[in-house]
């Protein structure tokens, strides 16, 4: 049985196969080449899209929709939108540290100030910080360490209320001063609390990690830098999340400081932040 074909080419000639009603080559002169579909303004512009009569001769017809930039095929009764991207918003949660948030943990000859906890306590906005996972941000108390006592820390403690396995991600602007060391200076910890069956709490150090600077020989300054970190651990509700400067708490030979900074500037361009990604239940 003979049919009609059509093939569409910028070339002179292209093989056509013996089984296609149309084709299109899309390959001219080393470059790839697609095809314009018909285009509408709006979803109700396209053909039939509210009529009570379903024309199965239309199935298969694909038109592409501007104002959101998607595909729509006719599946012979209704036009179907091609997936929508899940918002990558949906399985995150995101909290900002604010201007007056800058704390630091000073080294000195005698010895070493105590562990301090970082606070995020910005406004949850739904824009540049947000909360869909439904974590719950509450005041830490940290251990002092050495001859401190324990210390309370504004949202600084993110307790888990989902089930799941969790990316988390924390990035510190920072400011070092004096000379520092990978191994006996003041450094970032990010720890989880696991709850237990009994109600007590096992706590895990995920990671440590520094400002890049400190990598530089271990000589010192005044130097604004940052520093980041990321891990992936399973979570359950009751767990919780605190980061924090960890003190060594030993004498070191020289003045060491490291500053977890906020003002202003860095609040409004960036700000400290951590990161709750759900990966999977």
């Amino acid at each position: 049985m003979a049919f009609s074909q059509v093939g569409i080419t910028k070339n002179t000639t292209f093989e056509l196969h013996n089984k296609a009603i149309l084709q299109v080559d899309g390959k001219y002169e080393g470059k790839n080449y697609g095809m314009m579909l018909p285009e509408v303004s709006a979803p109700e512009n396209l053909p039939l899209y509210s009529s009570a009569t379903p024309d199965s001769k239309m199935t298969g017809m694909m038109m592409f929709e501007k104002t959101h930039a998607t595909f729509y095929s006719y599946d012979g009764e209704k036009w179907n939108n091609e997936p929508t991207a899940a918002d990558f918003k949906l399985k995150q949660s995101r909290f900002l540290s604010t201007a007056d948030e800058e704390t630091s943990v000073v080294c000195v000859l005698l010895g070493c100030g105590r562990h301090v906890g970082l606070g995020f306590s910005a406004p949850v906005d739904g824009k540049q910080s947000y909360n869909s996972l439904n974590i719950t941000r509450e005041a830490a108390v940290v251990a002092g360490g050495g001859i401190y006592g324990d210390r309370s820390f504004d949202n600084a403690k993110f307790i888990i209320n989902e089930a799941g396995v969790y990316d988390i991600y924390l990035n510190v602007p920072s400011k070092t001063g004096g000379a520092v060391s990978l191994t006996s200076g003041p450094q970032y910890q990010l720890r989880a609390y696991l709850k237990q069956s009994n109600g007590s709490y096992n706590e895990v150090k995920l990671t440590t990690f520094f400002p890049d600077y400190y990598g530089i020989l271990g000589i010192g300054g005044d130097t604004n830098t940052a520093a980041f970190t990321t891990t992936r651990i399973r979570l359950n509700p009751g767990d919780y999340i605190v980061s924090r400067i960890h003190s060594p708490l030993a004498t070191v030979s020289v003045v060491v400081t490291l500053t977890a900074a906020a003002n202003a500037n860095i609040a409004k361009y960036y700000p400290r932040e951590i990161m709750f990604t759900k990966v999977s239940d």
